[in-house]
């Protein structure tokens, strides 16, 4: 296993045009290299603060004797946190170098030289979880963000990343390690004292059952955020793609769907390249899901596409409509009306609608379904837009996605709840008599565990792994 302290470093920011990319490093000996690399806007020797709770941002240029001969006196900012107080509980730095892959590349490749390794997938963010500078919700919500498709999307991921919820579960964690504390403090006291005497910690129900009431209470709280936080899926809207193959009339269909021209439509093939997006509402006006409009998969390109630098093109195009196609909730598969539907389109979801294009240019302009359940439709006439629309509401409205994070957070607190409900029904006891006490102390400390669960607090390497190897490298 890696070591905690390694330096790594890592691109922090896709390699591709761009005003500014970013080059992120922490671990031993991250001062020492960062003197080899760079030197002062003046020339002058780099010298970073040891003692500072601030980040400091310094621009430098590259060491002649490093990138400097080759790449010359380019202006970079290095954003440097000297130590405990930065965002991994450790020395970090983030370089900003004009936007250019082959320099983040080269950068990379020079700190490496200097003897760090390239940062596994996830692996700042886990040095962050570690130093508790982040819990493991907040750390789930970093992949959420990255991966986030829609504003909604985005903004209930950012809320994530703040991390109330994660607070707040903390917060009653250690209302209860105080509580246990106390029970646990009465019993192993209990044969010291004399009769009569005042007892360490009162352990009856009056004294504890209101403090186990306020934690169910606050538990119940939660769960009702969290259910009208994420009632719409995955912090967003469950995705439909039109998925075919190119010149087939998908464009002309999601424009017609959505409502108004969003994707270029022409007669050449290939004219979408990347996939674009539209909000898709019912009857009353809600949007209900997201519809994405993908390139053509499974056809290169004809004559123009003979070219390398086309065919490039055609083939990153139709990777990522099939990676959309991967993580779609419902696929819409379209195909001429007088041909079969690509049966590729069969493995990649579980819902799947299939639908024939431009009937008005043949099958005699009137919609239908057959046997299979295809739906024959035309942009241009309207024949069988309704009956698709329906057929996708019918698909989105019985979806409900959630991140492991919110299953694990559900999980946790819905176990801590049952624990304390446990607590509730054996803490009368008889004839006024205290409970067990022994037995409270460990349902008590069930809860707890149950809680650190959701946190991070208390977890297991099989969590960790789960968690940190969804992010990608630089996170």
């Amino acid at each position: 296993m890696d070591s905690t302290t390694d330096l790594i470093v890592a691109p922090a920011t896709a390699p591709q045009p761009a005003a500014r990319s970013i080059v992120r490093l922490t671990g031993e000996g991250l001062g020492s290299v960062l003197s080899r690399l760079f030197v002062l806007a003046d020339g002058s020797p780099l010298r970073l603060p040891e003692k500072h709770h601030a980040a400091q941002n310094v621009e430098v240029r590259f060491h002649f004797d490093s990138l400097g001969s080759r790449w010359g006196e380019l202006p970079v900012s290095l954003l440097f946190w000297p130590g405990p107080a930065g965002p991994l509980g450790a020395a970090v730095a983030e370089v900003q170098l004009p936007g250019s892959a082959p320099l983040q590349a080269a950068m990379v490749q020079e700190v490496c030289r200097f003897g760090a390794r390239l940062a596994r997938g996830g692996e700042f963010s886990l040095r962050s979880f570690l130093a508790g500078k982040i819990d493991l919700l907040q750390a789930e919500a970093v992949v959420a963000v990255v991966d986030a498709r829609t504003p909604q999307e985005l903004s209930q991921a950012l809320d994530r990343m703040a991390g109330g919820i994660g607070k707040k579960v903390d917060e009653l964690r250690e209302y209860l390690l105080d509580l246990v504390a106390d029970i646990e403090a009465a019993i192993d006291f209990a044969d010291d004292l004399v009769p009569d005497s005042v007892p360490v910690a009162d352990t009856t129900e009056a004294a504890i059952g209101p403090k186990v009431q306020y934690v169910r209470e606050q538990l119940d709280r939660i769960a009702v955020q969290l259910a009208a936080r994420d009632s719409g899926g995955q912090g967003g809207l469950p995705r439909v793609v039109l998925a075919g193959p190119p010149n087939i009339g998908k464009s002309s269909l999601f424009n017609r769907l959505v409502g108004h021209d969003i994707a270029l439509v022409e007669n050449a093939a290939g004219t979408t390249r990347d996939w674009i997006a539209g909000e898709l509402c019912d009857a009353a006006g809600m949007v209900t899901c997201v519809l994405v409009d993908l390139a053509g998969i499974g056809v290169l390109g004809e004559a123009s596409d003979r070219l390398l630098a086309e065919r490039e093109v055609s083939m990153a195009a139709d990777r990522v409509a099939r990676e959309e196609i991967r993580r779609a909730d419902v696929v819409v598969a379209c195909h001429e009306s007088d041909s079969e539907c690509d049966s590729e389109l069969d493995d990649f979801a579980a819902e799947y609608i299939s639908v024939a294009t431009r009937v008005d240019q043949s099958h005699g302009g009137k919609a239908s379904t057959d046997g299979r359940g295809c739906i024959y439709t035309s942009a241009i006439t309207g024949v069988g837009i309704e009956e698709l629309r329906q057929r996708i509401q019918d698909a989105v409205s019985v979806i409900h996605r959630e991140t492991p994070a919110t299953i694990r957070l559900r999980a946790g607190i819905s176990k801590a709840g049952e624990s304390l409900a446990y607590v509730q029904k054996n803490m009368t006891g008889c004839d006024g008599v205290s409970p067990d006490e022994a037995l409270l102390a460990v349902l008590l400390r069930q809860a707890i565990d149950s809680l650190g669960e959701v946190t991070g607090a208390v977890v297991g390497t099989d969590i960790l792994d789960r968690v940190f190897s969804r992010h990608c490298i630089g996170k």
